[in-house]
């Protein structure tokens, strides 16, 4: 066996396989390369870097070398989500859980309802990161957006993250870049607004 080409195969140096490109063939223990079968255990393996370079994805097809320009990234979140489900602010998951919370005592009656481990942990997260005490006019506020065609998601990345400028909006949500020009004073606007229903610390 050798040392190249790791074991069970011998390297075919440079310009000995075909076509000049180095080959990799199956070493035949020894004392079994006589007869006919010799010829049935060699294997060449070919590797060519431009033939790797012009394959792509699963199927291994050739792109033709061209490349295609990158497009914008979005923010695709509603389409992630179940059908019939929307996204939320914390500051409105937090008012739902609380409310959950606050009915505890009933709900625990029921054998039928069970609570997941992860309720508590929810709550207290929600509670932990959310920004504002009035869910409804952070959702007003932000709500004037979708007009110029700002989604759900991005509201809602809005309103979780809290940036501060309309420059951490547009680095936040590259998929709003495009708009620029159109959203930079609405924008501005909604941040002065969130800023006077921001809670204090």
């Amino acid at each position: 066996m050798s040392d190249k080409g790791g074991k069970g195969f011998t390297a075919v140096p440079k310009g000995k396989g075909k076509g000049g490109k180095s080959s990799l063939k199956e070493a035949t223990p020894k004392g079994k390369d006589d007869g006919p079968a010799k010829s049935k255990k060699t294997r060449n393996v070919q590797f060519s870097s431009q033939a790797a370079a012009s394959t792509k994805g699963k199927g291994g097809q050739a792109d033709g070398g061209a490349k295609k320009d990158k497009e914008p990234l979005q923010l695709k979140l509603e389409n992630e989500l179940p059908k019939g489900a929307k996204c939320l602010m914390d500051c409105e998951a937090a008012d739902i859980l609380q409310g959950v919370q606050d009915h505890m005592v009933i709900l625990s009656k029921d054998p039928s309802i069970k609570l997941p481990v992860s309720f508590d942990r929810a709550l207290q997260y929600t509670e932990k990161s959310t920004n504002y005490t009035d869910p409804e006019s952070v959702r007003q506020v932000l709500q004037n957006l979708k007009t110029y065609g700002v989604t759900d998601g991005e509201i809602c990345v809005m309103a979780n993250v809290y940036p501060e400028t309309a420059d951490e909006v547009f680095a936040l949500l590259p998929s709003l870049k495009a708009r620029r020009i159109m959203l930079d004073d609405p924008v501005n606007d909604v941040l002065s607004e969130l800023a006077k229903l921001k809670k204090s610390a």
